[in-house]
């Protein structure tokens, strides 16, 4: 019996939906929306390295399964076959870096540097499942904060060195994790850190994500006598951004999500 991942497609794509809200406040914005440089045939972010949540990889791989088959499928397929390996051969050289002795942030340089084109962008420079893109996709173009540091894509018109108000990324991959820990216990995985994992697109999109890669026992858990509580709400995507009524004047005293562009928030200088 095919697993029914139901129920957590419907939760990821609420956070999808307030994802897209934050990006629409910065397009609509009176003073940022012209920095917004994101438009059709624009693929800077589909050549950009990173990895995504487990329920971001089944939830694509999902989507992708639904969309396509026969020609069009393999050569998707061998695309992201291709990608894989440059990403593999990559994250070795990354490896003996770091073994080597070289220091965290070039490490990330190196990282960040690398290009590798998306297996879901097409010959047109158009993503093959644009509707259901990975959230990091869906905020490239805009301010973000990783580890209290800002990030932005150098096609837009924002300027390192400014404040704007910035978008959190991390406030959001814990959101996820939490998602994919919840679904791993959900199906009763033997893999402790299936909800951790973090994996490629182009593995998302050529990995079978069946019982036996999943880690399902074949006997499934005897259902509990009492249902646990309902969990508690998960903080807003972003307090400036995701969920603020104010207007755009209340950005410039919202210092916790409000950080200068190519620098660092107070207190996480090296």
């Amino acid at each position: 019996m095919a697993l029914d991942f139901s129920e957590f497609f419907k939760k990821y794509e609420a956070v999808v939906a307030e994802v897209d809200a934050v990006f629409q406040k910065f397009e609509h914005d009176a003073d940022m929306g012209e920095l917004v440089k994101c438009g059709k045939g624009c693929s800077d972010c589909c050549n950009a390295l990173f990895d995504i949540t487990m329920v971001e990889a089944i939830y694509l791989n999902h989507k992708f399964n639904q969309a396509y088959s026969g020609m069009e499928r393999s050569r998707i397929m061998e695309r992201a076959d291709k990608a894989d390996r440059q990403i593999h051969k990559l994250k070795r050289k990354v490896f003996k870096a770091s073994r080597d002795g070289a220091g965290a942030r070039e490490v990330l340089e190196e990282v960040s540097r690398a290009r590798v084109r998306c297996p879901l962008l097409s010959d047109d420079d158009l993503c093959s499942l644009y509707e259901h893109r990975p959230i990091t996709c869906r905020l490239y173009g805009v301010p973000t904060s990783i580890g209290g540091k800002a990030h932005t894509c150098s096609l837009t018109g924002f300027k390192p060195g400014e404040k704007y108000p910035t978008v959190n990324m991390d406030i959001i991959l814990d959101k996820l994790l939490a998602l994919s820990e919840e679904l791993s216990k959900s199906i009763g995985s033997r893999f402790k850190g299936l909800g951790e994992m973090l994996v490629p697109v182009s593995m998302a999109l050529i990995t079978d994500f069946n019982e036996g890669y999943l880690g399902v026992s074949e006997k499934k858990a005897e259902p509990k006598a009492e249902k646990k509580p309902a969990p508690k709400p998960a903080a807003p995507v972003s307090d400036a951004c995701g969920s603020c009524s104010q207007d755009k004047s209340a950005c410039a005293s919202c210092k916790e999500n409000t950080v200068v562009l190519g620098g660092y928030v107070k207190g996480e200088e090296e």
